[in-house]
């Protein structure tokens, strides 16, 4: 079975640092990014990942926004 995964962070280093170090699992798929809480919550409604890697400090609309923003809709 493949984990179906996000990775949110305003910084793309992290990003890429995450993704690189998720290589060693086979069964997991990183489906997309984003680099802000308003794009993550768009991208976790649109793909229905499995699991969301979510920076908590991002500026704006920060990680707990993003959590806040999803259980609104549900």
């Amino acid at each position: 079975m493949t984990i179906r995964t996000i990775i949110v962070d305003d910084e793309s280093l992290a990003i890429q640092g995450l993704a690189l170090r998720l290589e060693a699992y086979p069964d997991i798929e990183i489906i997309d990014t984003a680099q802000n809480g308003r794009e993550a919550i768009r991208k976790i409604k649109t793909h229905k990942p499995d699991l969301v890697f979510l920076d908590i400090q991002m500026p704006g609309f920060d990680g707990f926004s993003v959590v806040q923003g999803l259980m609104d809709v549900e």
